[in-house]
């Protein structure tokens, strides 16, 4: 029976309530308590579950004497138990967890706090964490994603996407509606067991700042047996769950169920050669070839069980007719530990050494197959991202040697979002893309839902300048970028960051200074902003402004979306509103939980206002005399054509979307901003009547943003030609007279 909590009263519940639980950790909870006294946020209550300690656990807490601590004691019935016992003794709205052998940094409550302040629809909030080794004083970065996953369900069911408990805040409804932790002691991961619960039908939150000290080595999770038994036991009680995730979060469930089996299967298989059993490992081995046939990860592993020494030297013998003779070269291990192909550097070079050997052959093959014919590949992470290739397609599809494939990122229609630009041959899902083989890869984001395991040439034109959300920032993809042939550049300032980052060496092809072939258009005459407004049904004899603001539950949309369109058609504009595609997703992150088609859908037939349709907003910048944005790549973009700029101040936005203050600065020197929709349309009607005010800014900032606009299709296209080594057709006459140089030069002059 639990004892009941030490009295402690306040005028009312705490918003927030810490979760110790406590098994002989005398040693340890002082400092544990000490880092959670130390908070900056201090509107929580401490709730410490001794669960049946043999030591001096309940002293040292009882000595520490502050009122916010409660102790309660309870039979030990593992740290499931525990948790749940102070989850129920609790008062606080958001429940925080935290072992007695861990840490917190002094201001992870507060950070999580205001992260579910501003999304309150937020599930459960994790933050990176930093470790240490139990007996070491140096402190490193343990476990860090970059950014949350698009499907956190799926990436915690069949990936090593890290939850770690004592990072994570939950709403306590959430706890209400999904349950509390499995107190079976043989489940023995019933944390994973509860945030796939809670994943599986909320949305969850990420932190990347580390928020908590993690004391590596020891503790439960080092016994390998219970930790298999227990998660077989979770996966198959998860497959309802699996189902209901994987709806929420747009995925397979029976792809999903199968990689996570498939998962299992091979880390127990490995696991148990490692320890010596070649009969069990070789029964794993095959369980999970039977969820993925063609793993090669899998049938190297399972010929590791069958291979002794004389295995070994024949392994050798192979390798070192591929040029490999040292792969197998076993580094200083355990003696007690069996010599065996399994060992994690033998078996690495054992598989580069094979895959290499199979990528030869295989393109010897299609290399025979198809001739002189290259096959590139498109992948837009969005609608908005063909946009930005599609100069690049439009001059390479003139070229009868080229065959052009299509793919999307999994939260996109991939059919619907191609249909709306006319392309309807070679659209393929991303998992039918893993299997196409190609010769090139062109991207716009460096988080690309297909995985191409085939070497294939990456060429990656680059996403906007504006900065948003830390995704331009070389540290948080250096992974991923080091896979990348070529790296077009739409300035130099970009390409001189990935220098110093170390990304791109100096001098190497693989950084090149093209520019940003979706704004050629702009300045080389092939837009007409008088055709495009009769084509909207709008009079060209009217001024005409584009509202294009960002998309996010704290853009501009929010503040003055509803009025301001009235509003400057009332001041005599024409108004495009051209909404992000992000906007469009009903998601509370993205649009705030707004449907703002719905929202603007009776402008459809409005004399003055129209709600602009696809995802390229090139032509509607054209054809528009001023711009009212908030922080978007657009309102560089804008600056190419030498007219108004009027930003809205969005203090949220900035706040949350992690973005530079550099970039936000530049933006708004060539701009004027304002904070409300009165202030915005006096700032529209005084630049129209004025547009030469911010001239010089403007121009700067668009030289410096966008190298030689008006000529970045042309370099970019060179440059596939060189990657895929092909020599180039003639270059042909340019087909408009003025450069982007030319152009504001005539600006400056004027």
């Amino acid at each position: 029976m639990a004892a009941p909590p030490s009295p402690h009263h306040r005028p009312a519940a705490p918003q927030v309530s810490v979760i110790i639980p406590a098994y002989n950790a005398a040693g340890s909870i002082g400092e544990a308590l000490a880092s959670v006294l130390a908070q900056t946020f201090t509107d929580y209550e401490v709730i410490v579950v001794d669960d049946g300690s043999t030591d001096d656990t309940a002293e040292v807490v009882g000595n520490i004497g502050r009122d916010e601590i409660s102790l309660i004691r309870q039979e030990n019935g593992g740290p499931g138990s525990a948790r749940n016992t102070g989850i129920r003794a609790s008062r606080g709205r958001l429940i925080a967890f935290l072992d007695a052998d861990d840490r917190w940094l002094p201001h992870k409550l507060e950070a999580q706090v205001a992260y579910f302040h501003a999304y309150p629809q937020t599930g459960l909030l994790h933050t990176a964490t930093t470790g240490r080794p139990g007996d070491a004083s140096s402190v490193a970065v343990f476990d860090s994603h970059p950014r949350p996953p698009r499907h956190v369900f799926c990436e915690l069911f069949h990936t090593d996407y890290v939850i770690a408990t004592l990072t994570v805040m939950v709403r306590r409804d959430v706890l209400d509606s999904v349950g509390l932790f499995d107190e079976r002691r043989e489940v023995h991961v019933e944390d994973w067991d509860l945030w796939l619960r809670i994943a599986a039908s909320y949305p969850v939150g990420y932190l990347a700042q580390p928020a908590a000290v993690r004391v590596l080595g020891g503790g439960m999770s080092a016994d390998i047996e219970k930790t298999f038994r227990g998660q077989a036991e979770a996966i198959a009680k998860n497959v309802a769950t699996c189902r209901s995730g994987c709806s929420l979060h747009r995925a397979e469930p029976a792809g999903c169920l199968r990689r996570r089996w498939y998962r299992f299967y091979w880390e127990l298989g490995y696991a148990r050669l490692r320890e010596g059993d070649r009969a069990s490992a070789r029964a794993a081995f095959w369980r999970a070839l039977g969820r993925r046939p063609l793993s090669t990860s899998a049938w190297l592993q399972l010929a590791a069980t069958f291979a002794g020494e004389r295995s070994r030297t024949g392994a050798r013998r192979v390798l070192a007719a591929l040029g490999q003779p040292n792969a197998l070269a076993q580094p200083h291990r355990d003696s007690s530990v069996p010599e065996s192909l399994v060992d994690r550097t033998a078996y690495r070079r054992t598989r580069r050494a094979v895959v290499r050997t199979l990528h030869v052959a295989e393109t010897a093959v299609y290399r025979l197959r198809a001739g002189e014919r290259r096959r590139i590949l498109f992948e837009a992470a969005s609608p908005m991202s063909f946009a930005i290739f599609r100069p690049l397609y439009e001059r390479l599809r003139e070229d009868p040697r080229f065959e052009f494939w299509f793919t999307a990122g999994r939260t996109w229609d991939v059919e619907q979002l191609y249909a709306h630009v006319g392309i309807t041959r070679n659209v393929v899902p991303a998992r039918r893309a893993v299997w196409l083989k190609v010769d090139a890869v062109v991207n716009t984001d460096f988080w690309p839902s297909t995985w191409l395991y085939r070497r294939t040439r990456r060429i990656h034109l680059f996403h906007g300048v504006a900065g948003k959300y830390g995704l331009d920032a070389p540290v948080e993809i250096a992974p991923t970028v080091r896979t990348y042939s070529r790296l077009l550049f739409p300035n130099e300032d970009r390409l001189n960051r990935y220098v110093e980052a170390g990304l791109v060496p100096p001098g190497s092809p693989v950084g090149q200074l093209t520019g940003y072939p979706k704004l050629d258009a702009l300045v080389d005459g092939s837009l007409d902003g008088g055709a495009i407004l009769a084509g909207l049904g709008l009079d060209p004899g009217r001024p005409t402004v584009l509202y294009a603001p960002t998309w996010s539950p704290h853009s501009s949309l929010k503040r003055v979306g509803h009025s301001l369109p009235p509003a400057l058609e009332a001041a005599g504009c024409n108004v495009i509103i051209k909404l992000h595609d992000r906007s469009l997703d009903l998601a509370e992150r993205a649009s705030g939980g707004v449907d703002w088609a719905a929202v603007f859908a009776p402008y459809r037939d409005h004399p003055r206002i129209r709600l602009a349709t696809g995802a390229d907003a090139t032509p509607y910048l054209a054809a528009a005399d001023a711009l009212v944005t908030d922080h978007s790549s657009v309102g560089f973009e804008f600056m190419v054509l030498d007219r108004p700029i009027v930003v809205i101040d969005c203090p949220d936005l900035l706040a949350h979307a992690r973005v530079p203050k550099s970039k936000v600065a530049d933006l708004r020197r060539a701009a004027e901003v304002t904070s409300d929709v009165r202030d915005t349309v006096e700032a529209v009607v005084a630049q129209l009547a004025d547009p030469s005010r911010h001239h010089a800014e403007r121009v700067e900032t668009a030289l410096r943003f966008f190298y030689r606009p008006g000529t970045a299709t042309a370099r970019a296209v060179a440059c596939v030609y060189e990657v895929l080594e092909l020599e180039a057709p003639l270059a042909e006459p340019a087909a408009h007279a003025h450069s982007r140089e030319r152009a504001l030069a005539t600006l400056s002059e004027g």
